[in-house]
């Protein structure tokens, strides 16, 4: 009975292959295919952010060693070659801030703008938005600059958006918002920050609050 079983197994086996080995076949062939594709993105991401981030160190020792056209070849290669890795956000705020020091303040705000749609970092976006919203305040640009300001996720620049939202808020002449902007401002602000008395003198600027 045993061997009979046993045969009986094999009968079975043998059927159930014939229909469907190729597929586990076919299963186990795109598997290894899949491992393989798997394994080569890796390396190629990583390849691609090792590039990154030899090129924007180029891009770094070139500004040091005051190459700004240089400096400029190779921000541009990042935004334009490797725009996925955190890098180009950073050299789009290195290319921003090279631009205001020249005097090319629209191309500025073409590099800041592209760093606040495609920079991956989450805190790159935030300084995109900042600077950039700044810009706006000083072109009287206010309406363009508190949509900019209109955000609800500020984890880590509470203080520079309260201070942007007081910026705005003097320019419109509302000097009690915008004090209480200011103020919300310096508590949120280390009290170590260097920056407190940039803020303070904000604050002082606008004068004492009218008496009730």
């Amino acid at each position: 009975m045993s061997a009979y079983t046993e045969q009986e197994e094999l009968e079975k086996l043998a059927a159930w292959w014939k229909e469907y080995g190729n597929s586990v076949i076919a299963g186990i062939l795109l598997g290894v295919a899949l491992l393989a594709g798997v394994r080569y993105w890796t390396h190629y991401q990583e390849e691609r952010r090792e590039g990154a981030a030899a090129l924007y160190e180029q891009m770094l020792q070139d500004l040091r060693q005051h190459k700004a056209e240089a400096a400029r070849g190779s921000g541009a290669k990042l935004l334009g070659d490797y725009a996925a890795t955190p890098y180009a956000g950073l050299a789009a705020l290195m290319l921003a801030r090279q631009s205001i020091e020249a005097g090319d303040r629209p191309a500025a705000r073409a590099h800041l703008q592209w760093a606040l749609e495609h920079a991956a970092d989450p805190a790159i976006v935030h300084a995109a938005r900042l600077r950039l919203a700044r810009m706006l305040v000083d072109a009287g640009e206010l309406d363009a600059a508190a949509a900019l300001a209109n955000v609800k996720e500020t984890a880590g620049f509470e203080a520079e958006y309260q201070e942007l939202r007081g910026d705005l808020l003097a320019k419109q002449g509302k000097r009690a918002e915008a004090r209480a902007a200011y103020a919300a401002a310096l508590k949120d602000l280390p009290s170590g920050s260097p920056y407190r008395p940039v803020l303070a003198a904000k604050l002082d600027d606008l004068g004492a609050e009218p008496a009730p």
